[in-house]
């Protein structure tokens, strides 16, 4: 199974210490452990950070050939935890907000032939990315598109918003996320967790697997196809930090999901995964 991604590549700041990090990074990294072949479509700096990012994707067996250096200084994002729960802010303009596609490039991409292709709303706050994401998606085919929405203050708006609700097939949002999406009216308002999902599924006929994570209340994931929905446990853990704990979730459940089609055993990867990240400070630790 290939994964593509396409986004940023950020160092989240703990305290002045650098950690690699940046959604689809994570992401990227823990398909890659999960056994998934994955590369990342992004940029970096020509900066010492811009090395170390791509020495960590080696080092975490991510394909780096569709990362591009440009003028741009490489992604970094400041990380405040308070009560184990992250707060970032997310400087700009950095390198991955500048991704340009040239055709030779798109025909690499579309050579590597990803089954899943996976981006968010941060890699579209600037135009230049937001049109390479566009780009990608009108020339390439894939078997599914997963958008985490993964929203952070300052870096979305209602087109990247919709952008992911109109290209997913496989969904991710989480429930501190869900009022922020629903502000812009997109789909119905519903009282319960499962009448959200429903009013999105039904708002756009495209999504056909939503997970909708609860941080330690678990998860509910439903599946348009059988109009089934499952809820998943979290597993109990000692909570460190909470970054990079829904890339995990979602690069173990996606993972199992390709190879099984098991929902449930999905979850449960998802769940066990999450819980090993949240208990260590760095969002990809090494087990």
């Amino acid at each position: 199974m290939k994964i593509l991604a396409i986004g940023e590549i950020i160092f989240d700041i703990f305290n002045g210490e650098a950690e690699i990090g940046g959604a689809p990074l994570n992401f990227c990294a823990h398909c890659a452990a999960n056994g998934a072949q994955s590369a990342i479509v992004s940029a970096v700096g020509g900066d010492s950070l811009g090395e170390d990012a791509l020495m960590h994707l080696k080092k975490f067996g991510v394909d780096t050939a569709f990362v591009t250096e440009n003028g741009y200084t490489t992604g970094q994002c400041l990380v405040t935890v308070k009560n184990g729960n992250p707060e970032y802010n997310v400087l700009c303009p950095a390198a991955y907000d500048k991704i340009v596609i040239s055709d030779d490039e798109l025909e690499r991409i579309k050579e590597y032939n990803a089954d899943v292709c996976a981006f968010g709303t941060l890699i579209q706050r600037d135009s230049v990315s937001r049109a390479a994401v566009n780009k990608i998606l009108s020339a390439c085919n894939f078997s599914d598109v997963f958008c985490d929405v993964n929203l952070r203050e300052g870096c979305y708006d209602e087109a990247s918003c919709k952008c992911c609700l109109e290209n997913a097939s496989i969904l991710k949002i989480s429930s501190e996320e869900e009022p922020l999406l629903s502000k812009f009216g997109f789909y119905g308002n519903g009282k319960t967790d499962r009448d959200i999902i429903l009013n999105i599924c039904e708002a756009f006929k495209n999504i056909r697997l939503v997970l909708f994570t609860k941080g330690e209340n678990g998860s509910v994931v439903y599946d348009k196809t059988n109009g089934r929905f499952y809820e998943i446990p979290a597993v109990k853990t000692e909570v460190v930090a909470a970054v990079g704990a829904g890339d995990s979730y979602s690069a173990a459940f996606l993972c199992e999901y390709l190879k099984s089609g098991d929902i449930e055993a999905a979850g449960k990867a998802g769940a066990e995964l999450s819980a090993f990240v949240v208990a260590h400070r760095e969002a990809v630790p090494c087990k």
